[in-house]
């Protein structure tokens, strides 16, 4: 019965010289994903060192990733890895326990991508402890696609073209009622302004009115020169150069 007793105690001894830290990563609900069970088995975690090689946790039920016995100490990088979804990645401390025997974790800080290792933020871990359960946080959905916009009215009026063609349909009806509300001598005054007016003028020889219009006194071969004078003008040129030539 001795004998039993001691080779239990050995083998007691014997686990607590071989423990280590122990890492629970769980997935709660939340806004960004309401439901963790709909998450593929695919979805996996790792824990890289800067010594050791990767280790991996695959998705358990619970929503949960384990690592037991941790023994590679120093500066580890937990990262979730999801075709659907980003999560956070965390940074995980670990060091020697004080009798040496096993391995304890010392700090877990959220980082973020392209920050200095150095830099930490608020630590969720109060005290070293050889068994750390800690929640994960979703940082958002990924999106492969863009979703093709559908057919909008209002997105007519963005369009210039159509603005001026809007435009000149209301000027084109609106612009008879006007002058039907019109004052006499005001529409007199208007209509006589549209005779002078040069866009009348080059209107009237397009329309096969010869190139000058006797209403109006104007030169379409002068307005396209960009002299701007008349006929009578031309004409007065034209006199001065004969008494210019007689002297």
């Amino acid at each position: 019965m001795a004998y039993l007793f001691l080779v239990v105690a050995f083998f007691c001894q014997l686990l607590n010289l071989t423990a280590a830290a122990t890492l629970r990563v769980g997935i709660p609900a939340s806004v960004v994903l309401p439901n963790p069970n709909a998450l593929p088995a695919s979805t996996h975690a790792t824990l890289t060192s800067g010594t050791g090689t990767p280790v991996r946790a695959v998705l358990r039920k619970g929503n949960y990733f384990e690592f037991p016995e941790i023994t590679t100490v120093g500066s580890h990088l937990l990262e979730i890895y999801s075709h659907e979804y980003v999560f956070a990645p965390y940074r995980i401390d670990l060091a020697p326990s004080s009798d040496s025997s096993s391995t304890v974790i010392t700090g877990a800080w959220e980082t973020y991508r392209g920050t200095k290792w150095e830099d930490r933020g608020v630590a969720l871990v109060s005290a070293p402890t050889e068994r750390l359960e800690m929640s994960v946080k979703v940082l958002g959905k990924k999106n492969f696609y863009q979703e093709r916009e559908g057919f909008n009215p209002l997105s007519l009026l963005k369009n210039p073209m159509i603005l001026m063609g809007a435009v000149a349909l209301a000027f084109t009806f609106g612009m008879p009622k006007l002058m039907e509300n019109m004052d006499p001598e005001m529409k007199a005054e208007y209509e006589d302004m549209q005779k002078k007016s040069p866009v009348a003028g080059l209107t009237q020889a397009m329309q096969g009115g010869g190139p000058a219009s006797s209403a109006g006194g104007f030169d379409l071969a002068s307005y396209l020169a960009g002299s701007g004078k008349t006929t009578s003008t031309g004409s007065d040129r034209g006199s001065e150069g004969i008494r210019e030539r007689k002297r």
